[in-house]
């Protein structure tokens, strides 16, 4: 049997991602969010009048001549090399919008991906903030992630950033298999296109481990089969994102993701009170692999500082930035505040006992934690907060 048959006798018989239908939010949280399940929900844009869905689409294609008109010419955007391998990702470099979209319109010689692209803030930058392509689904607007970067205090230097993303792929562009950023969720929204996505449930991956933390680029190559013949068959499921069909990525799934054509996808990574725990259990792991990579300098009194800084460089976030996040939630709760971009439901007010309650609980742990790496100031302010809000939970 091939292995493309394998794949889809494997999906057929023991793994099925659902269609969740017009579900409630309550009932998706209870049942998706808080069960790490994927889902995807079949023609979800055809109910939502997305801007995006008319300019970014011509002739059933993707319609790349709506940015360069929307955008200067010289914005820079980031682009990968699918079969320029860097360690376990793509080659990635910047280039301009026009020159994508002269790469786009040619025969293209080679695949190149323009993802993770910053398109809300490009946006912003260029003082096109009326132009609101989409808005959040409903489902994914308890946002902690987001919402912390949105509205946190910046240094004057600072530019902010976000996890909101636009994806323009050509025909047999990838993203090789992981994880996605912190042990977040994630959704996608197909514009025009259809993706191939392979999922592994959480621990599936191991079986494609080739050291502590790494696994293989691609989950179909020949170094994936050989791990495979050892360690045994990974269990997965495959399935097909049409036009207008809208992905949750739960935290810990590991997944590859291809474009079968010419492909537009907005993606957003984000944490709420459902995963906000993996995001801590992610940090604690990654520091512990970044003090024993710097072990030979314990002695330095700064030592537990320059952990946290070197946490920060390698895995984007620390645990001084999710004590940062988790007070601002609370305080925005503690004043009725969600988001205040129009696109949360009404729903989301019955969230505030338990984002409160749960941000709590995630400062008792780190207030531990900075306890015992004797960062006095961060445990200070931890138990503060605790103190403030225990009252009211």
């Amino acid at each position: 049997m091939s292995e493309s048959a394998v794949g889809r006798q494997r999906t057929e018989s023991t793994l099925c991602i659902e269609d969740p239908g017009n579900i409630s939010y309550q009932e998706f949280y209870q049942e998706y969010l808080q069960k790490s399940k994927p889902c995807i929900f079949r023609n979800f844009l055809e109910s939502n009048d997305w801007p995006a869905t008319m300019d970014w689409i011509k002739v059933e294609k993707p319609n790349l001549d709506f940015f360069i008109n929307l955008f200067p010419a010289s914005l820079q955007v980031p682009v990968s090399y699918c079969n320029k391998k860097y360690f376990n990702s793509q080659v990635c470099e910047t280039e301009t919008l026009e020159q994508y979209a002269k790469y786009w319109k040619s025969k293209r010689a080679e695949l190149k991906y323009l993802k993770d692209w910053h398109f809300v803030q490009d946006c912003k930058h260029v003082g096109r903030t009326n132009y609101r392509a989409y808005t959040t689904p409903k489902y994914f607007c308890s946002d902690w992630l987001n919402e912390w970067l949105d509205f946190r205090d910046c240094a004057e230097d600072e530019e902010r950033t976000d996890y909101r993303f636009v994806y323009i792929g050509p025909e047999g562009s990838f993203t090789p298999l992981h994880t996605d950023v912190f042990g977040s969720f994630s959704w996608s929204a197909n514009i025009v296109g259809i993706k191939k996505w392979t999922f592994l449930p959480p621990g599936e991956e191991l079986k494609v481990q080739t050291s502590p933390g790494n696994f293989v680029f691609d989950i179909n190559s020949e170094e994936a089969e050989s791990l495979q013949e050892k360690n045994g068959e990974v269990k997965r499921v495959e399935i097909l994102q049409k036009s207008g069909d809208l992905i949750f990525v739960p935290s810990g799934w590991f997944h590859q993701v291809t474009n079968v054509v010419d492909t537009i996808s907005i993606n957003h990574n984000w944490f709420n009170a459902a995963n906000v725990s993996m995001i801590l259990n992610n940090i604690r792991a990654q520091l512990t692999r970044v003090e024993k990579e710097i072990s030979d300098c314990k002695d330095d009194p700064n030592w537990n500082r320059l952990c946290q800084d070197l946490l920060r460089q390698h895995h984007g976030m620390n645990c001084i930035d999710l004590m940062d996040l988790l007070i601002l939630i609370i305080r925005r709760r503690m004043n009725n505040e969600n988001r205040d971009d129009g696109d949360g439901p009404s729903e989301l007010a019955s969230h505030r006992m338990e984002d409160l309650s749960t941000a709590v609980k995630m400062l008792e742990e780190l207030s531990s934690l900075f306890s015992a790496k004797d960062l006095k100031e961060e445990k200070k302010q931890c138990d503060q907060w605790i103190s403030a809000v225990n009252p009211i939970c």
